[in-house]
C-alpha cells in the first residue's frame, strides 16, 4: 500500500500540491486552461473519507532511494489525510490521487488492486473492500491516454462510506487528465546516468555479492514490486530505478542495494534534511563524486530501534545506495556496482 506523497523535484514542499516541475524528471504541462496540479477539493474529500481530512505534506517514510523515483518520473500526487483515532494512532482516514505519466511503460498499473484484491480490466479499476476491523478501504485506477491515474480512499468507519463520493474523486481527476497533452520525454541528465536496474542480478551477478558477503551464496526474499513497491505510482521502471535485500542463504549475512539513476539531486535533498534516527554521518572520500556512511535507527514507540550501516553515494548523476553490511563490504559493493552500471 501507498504511505507516503512526493514532493516537488526542486527539494521544496508546495502547500497545495505536489508536482516534479524544474528539469529532474518532469512528465508534461497541463493543455488548455485546465491545471493538472489543483488538487481534489477538501469538500469532495471529505465527502470520500466520511470524516474532516487536509491536505497531507509528503516527508520521506523510509531511508530508500527508490522512494523518490515518482518523482523522478514526473509524477503527480495530492493526498488528504483525517485524525486517526486514538486506539489505532496507525490508521486514519485519507484520500489520495496521483498522476503518472506512463512513457510506454505501464506494466506496474493495477499493482496495488492486485494486491488489495480489486479486480482490474485493461485499463480501469475500482472497488472497495472491507480493510482493518471496521474500517473500508477504495482502490481506482484508469490509463487516460498517455497517462495513468491511481487513487485510493480509506474510510475508518464502513458505514460512513460513500461510494458515490470515492468515484466522484476519481472521475473528476480521469476527466482532467484526459485533457492533458502528451507527455515530454523523460528528463535525462547532461553526462548521462548510471543504467537502470530490473532485477537483482542486474546490481552485480549473485556470486560476486556473495563473495563480498563471505559466504557461499545469497537469495532475494524481497526486491521492487508487487506487495513491495515502494513508490506511490508503481513507477520505478520508468526510470530503472530498483532495490533489492540480499541475504545469504544460511541467514548470517545480507545487504541491501538500491539505485536511482538520475537521481543526484535526490541524494542531496535526503542528505540535506536526514531522518529522524540518523547519526554518525561520516564522508567517504573518494567514492563516486560524494559519498558518506551513517547509522540509522528506527524511532518507534518502544524507543530507538536496531542500527542500520548506510552507504550513499551520489554518483554518475545518480544516487546509489547499500545498507545492512559492515563499512568495508559496503564500500566494496558500492565500488564493484558502480563500475558495473556505468
Amino acid at each position: 500500500m501507498r504511505r507516503t506523497e512526493p514532493g516537488r523535484a526542486d527539494g521544496a514542499r508546495p502547500a497545495e500540491h505536489s508536482h516534479s516541475d524544474g528539469d529532474r524528471g518532469v512528465g508534461a504541462g497541463p493543455a488548455g486552461g485546465d491545471d493538472v496540479r489543483r488538487p481534489p477539493s477538501a469538500a469532495s474529500a471529505t465527502a470520500a473519507a466520511g470524516a474532516a481530512v487536509q491536505q497531507h505534506e509528503w516527508t520521506p517514510a523510509t531511508r530508500g532511494a527508490v522512494q523518490y523515483a515518482d518523482l523522478r518520473a514526473g509524477g503527480l500526487t495530492c493526498e488528504y489525510r483525517g485524525e486517526a483515532a486514538k486506539d489505532t494512532p496507525w490508521l486514519a482516514p485519507d484520500v489520495f490521487v496521483g498522476v503518472l505519466p506512463t512513457l510506454g511503460a505501464n506494466d506496474a498499473f493495477g499493482v496495488f488492486a492486485n494486491t488489495a484484491g480489486v479486480p482490474v480490466d485493461d485499463d480501469h479499476y475500482f472497488g472497495c473492500l472491507d480493510w482493518s476491523g471496521s474500517a473500508a478501504f477504495c482502490e481506482f485506477g484508469a490509463i487516460v491516454g498517455d497517462y495513468q491515474v491511481i487513487g485510493s480512499v480509506r474510510v475508518l468507519d464502513r458505514a460512513a462510506l460513500d461510494e458515490a463520493a470515492v468515484r466522484t474523486v476519481f472521475t473528476n481527476a480521469t476527466a482532467v487528465v484526459g485533457r492533458l497533452g502528451a507527455p515530454a520525454p523523460l528528463w535525462q541528465p547532461a553526462g548521462g546516468s548510471l543504467r537502470g536496474v530490473t532485477a537483482p542480478d542486474g546490481f552485480l551477478p549473485l556470486d560476486r555479492i556473495a563473495a563480498a558477503l563471505g559466504v557461499a551464496s545469497v537469495n532475494t526474499p524481497k526486491e521492487e514490486g508487487g506487495e513491495y513497491t515502494t513508490t506511490q505510482l508503481a513507477s520505478a521502471q520508468l526510470s530503472g530505478s530498483y532495490w533489492t535485500d540480499f541475504n545469504a542463504s544460511d541467514n548470517t549475512a545480507g545487504v541491501a542495494i538500491a539505485v536511482l539513476p538520475g537521481g543526484a539531486s535526490y541524494y542531496d535533498d535526503a542528505k540535506r534534511a536526514p531522518l529522524p534516527g540518523t547519526g554518525d554521518i561520516t564522508p567517504v572520500p573518494g567514492l563516486g563524486d560524494a559519498a558518506y556512511l551513517s547509522t540509522f535507527r528506527d524511532v518507534l514507540p518502544s524507543g530507538p530501534g536496531s542500527p542500520v550501516q548506510y552507504l550513499d553515494v551520489k554518483v554518475k548523476n545518480s544516487w546509489l545506495q547499500l545498507s545492512g553490511a559492515s563499512p568495508a563490504v559496503l564500500e566494496r559493493l558500492g565500488r564493484e556496482v558502480i563500475a558495473n552500471l556505468s
